[in-house]
């Protein structure tokens, strides 16, 4: 029952070995519903676990209290180009317009604009030289997206 899929700190496997040194042991009646059951609480998971990994967050909506998840668009200059579920994507894509081969000695980082972990970057190019940096016209911009409406949220 091994899956290419992460899933949350539920191991199945281990669940799934569990249950049969007990059923080995005459401690549980392992029927077919039993393993029926099993498999499909194993499917979920991988389910729910590859949900996670696509957009994160989104396998923690309920319905007490408006939430939010994180799209990353990227723009280059002020056109938006493409809007990722994940940043990882869309720095790949902003990377990926970059002339390559970059100058000799060059390289590139993403700048937040501020500390916080959900900020909007921009590609910046250094080098070749020790003073060289230059800021691209490529940017990722963090957008949240609403669930619900709340009036009381900040604008």
């Amino acid at each position: 029952m091994t899956t290419n899929v992460p899933h949350s700190d539920t191991d199945f496997d281990a669940v799934l070995t569990d249950n049969l040194r007990r059923y080995a042991a005459s401690a549980l009646p392992l029927t077919t519903g039993i393993l029926q059951l099993l498999g499909t609480a194993a499917e979920s998971e991988a389910r729910l676990a590859a949900a996670e990994a696509a957009f994160p967050g989104i396998t923690r909506l309920t319905g007490e209290r408006p939430t939010a998840l994180l799209v990353y668009r990227v723009t280059r200059g002020n056109i938006p180009y493409a809007t990722f579920t994940t940043r990882k994507a869309a720095r790949a894509k902003g990377e990926a317009w970059l002339k390559r081969p970059l100058p000799e000695g060059a390289s590139t980082g993403w700048v937040p604009d501020n500390g916080d972990e959900h900020a909007d970057e921009d590609l910046v190019m250094f080098g070749p030289g020790p003073d060289d940096e230059s800021v691209t016209s490529i940017r990722i911009i963090v957008l949240r997206l609403l669930v619900e409406y709340d009036a009381e949220a900040e604008d």
